[in-house]
């Protein structure tokens, strides 16, 4: 009698077990940063880039634009996955289909669009199939769409718990999610005065299996741009709202408008943060500046445009490796 309920217990311990492994089933941290390499960059800056980001990442990411009937997505997928097999990186695959504004998608199309839908399934697929990514996310930053075309993120959110089905029948280990901008959640994002988009976020919650969250400082609104670290705040507020895998699928600061102290500053405390609120990946927005110096945002990496480490680098790299080591 003895040895049955022992044998009961074990049976009820390991089914336990299991459950746990199942809910969450992230085996290990991801650190790494976007890589976005031109012809305008020296060839010799491009490979320090790629070197860097090669020797200090666990994780590969091809996030790359999307439109119907453009084509081009698929093969600017190619040189990632290469990077990734070759090195031994895990494999990320974000896909953005609003413009660079973010006022609306990338051309003249709604996802309310039923061939729309049914091109962008089979070009997921084909990804997939192709590529063999570890996480697969299906909209950059969609909190923006919502705003911008209520019908249309209705409609993608109805195709993504579609297209989630069919995806991880292919691949049950894939973990498909979403990102959203964290100064727009929240209603401090410079420019767009709106209310926070929490709703379109609670409508997806249950089908996401990871939500990534892009911040920067240089987007909170006027009032608060001053506070390098206004936004990281509302990071330990998204935590404990949500008990979902959570990480940083972008960040960056511009050089151009904050000071050696004040970056190296927060690029602390969001390492700091990673660990104590379990991120499950951080990845910096760009591992080097662009040529151009027309917007904030052409100052955000790690390196400057002629491949030298930025005063935060160091400080990174060594953030980095504590997350996925």
């Amino acid at each position: 009698m003895l040895r049955k309920y022992g044998f009961l217990i074990l049976m009820f311990l390991g089914s336990l077990f299991f459950s746990c492994s199942v809910a969450d089933n992230w085996y290990f941290k991801e650190g790494g940063s976007l890589l976005w390499v031109n012809r305008q960059l020296e060839d010799s800056v491009i490979k320090k880039a790629v070197q860097n980001n090669i020797e200090n990442s666990s994780i590969i990411i091809a996030q790359i634009a999307w439109s119907p009937g453009d084509s081009s997505f698929f093969e600017n997928t190619a040189w990632y996955f290469s990077l990734a097999k070759n090195h031994g990186k895990s494999f990320m695959i974000a896909v953005d289909w609003q413009n660079t504004e973010r006022s609306g998608v990338l051309g003249n199309w709604s996802f309310a669009d039923k061939d729309v839908q049914e091109l962008f399934k089979k070009d997921m697929l084909r990804l997939l199939l192709t590529y063999n990514p570890d996480y697969l996310n299906l909209g950059v930053e969609v909190n923006y769409y919502a705003l911008t075309s209520p019908d249309g993120f209705r409609a993608f959110a109805s195709l993504f718990r579609e297209l989630k089905k069919e995806l991880k029948s292919s691949k049950s280990g894939l973990k498909v999610g979403l990102s959203y901008q964290l100064e727009l959640l929240y209603g401090h994002h410079l420019g767009w005065n709106q209310s926070n988009t929490f709703a379109t976020l609670d409508n997806l919650l249950g089908d996401i299996d990871y939500l990534g969250i892009s911040t920067y400082p240089n987007m909170v609104s006027n009032d608060y741009q001053v506070d390098i670290l206004f936004s990281s705040k509302y990071i330990d507020s998204i935590s404990n709202k949500y008990s979902i895998p959570l990480g940083i699928s972008e960040t960056g600061i511009s050089s151009n408008f904050y000071s050696d102290e004040q970056r190296l500053k927060y690029v602390k405390t969001i390492f700091q943060k990673a660990n104590d609120l379990n991120l499950k990946f951080v990845i910096w927005a760009s591992m080097i500046d662009s040529v151009e110096d027309s917007v904030w945002s052409d100052k955000i990496g790690l390196l400057t445009k002629d491949g030298y480490p930025k005063a935060e680098f160091d400080l990174w790299k060594k953030g980095n490796s504590n997350i996925y080591n």
